[in-house]
């Protein structure tokens, strides 16, 4: 059996609740990176035309083409519906 020192749990505890910090910290982090990006959606207009920043790519992502159906997904069901009864 492996024998830990009270030190040794002591080190370990210390080194969990560091990692934890560092994981708040970055979470922190992404989370104000998206406000930016937000913010820059905002004061450039892209939100209301349907279009966001891309940070990876370092573009402009334009809006999906809208599906021709009325919204509330019957028809698409029932396509589904019509496919698997064949």
């Amino acid at each position: 059996m492996l024998d830990i020192t009270p030190e040794d749990l002591y080190h370990l505890r210390k080194m969990q609740m560091e990692i934890e910090k560092r994981a708040l910290e970055l979470q922190k982090s992404q989370q104000d990176l998206d406000r930016f990006v937000l913010d820059l959606e905002h004061k450039h207009g892209l939100i209301a035309e349907g279009r966001t920043l891309d940070i990876a790519t370092e573009s402009i992502k334009e809006p999906m083409p809208v599906p021709n159906h009325n919204g509330n997904g019957k028809s698409q069901a029932k396509e589904l519906l019509s496919t698997t009864a064949e």
